[in-house]
């Protein structure tokens, strides 16, 4: 399923859509955010470039747009980051440096605070780049594996949306 049937089906199922009216120049990017982002799919950066606002009517789970990628966040609610912030300001010694090699190898793109803190992300290296993943609070780089692809994972989402498949794994996201 490319980006925009699954966006058509989110919209149809109340979510909230405003359509990326400016391209971004990812070249201004921090180097953190940049090395991220040139590690993905071309059908990643195509989907998340492709919204603004991409969230549930309840404006509790939220895709993470390139803009969220680019933006200063400073009292203006959750980073793009906000899980890899958190779990670096609990951390010291070899848990942080393990936290610091986890979140370079992932790049969230969803996030949920529905009940608890939760987000899913692509692996961007090593044998399972590509893959999606979600994690959640207390320890967020305990992850559970979703998808292969960008695709099966908008596919696996829908279903699960509709009610027509069961994946505990993505309760907190519906």
């Amino acid at each position: 399923m490319n980006h925009i049937k699954f966006t058509n089906i989110l919209i149809a199922c109340n979510w909230r859509f405003e359509e990326s009216q400016v391209k971004i120049n990812t070249a201004t990017a921090q180097d953190t955010v940049k090395e991220r982002l040139s590690k993905t799919p071309r059908s990643f950066l195509e989907f998340v470039e492709y919204f603004d606002l991409l969230a549930n009517a309840e404006d509790n789970i939220w895709f993470i747009s390139i803009k969220d990628y680019f933006k200063d966040n400073i009292g203006e609610g959750l980073s793009w980051n906000e899980f890899e912030l958190q779990s670096l300001e609990y951390s010291d010694g070899q848990e942080k440096e393990d936290v610091i090699k986890f979140w370079n190898d992932h790049l969230p793109f969803m996030m949920s605070v529905k009940s608890d803190y939760a987000f899913v992300a692509i692996v961007l290296n090593g044998e399972h780049k590509g893959q999606i993943v979600t994690g959640n609070e207390p320890e967020y780089e305990d992850t559970v594996t979703l998808a292969n692809s960008l695709g099966e994972f908008f596919e696996k989402y829908i279903l699960v949306l509709k009610g027509e498949l069961e994946e505990p794994a993505l309760k907190l996201f519906i």
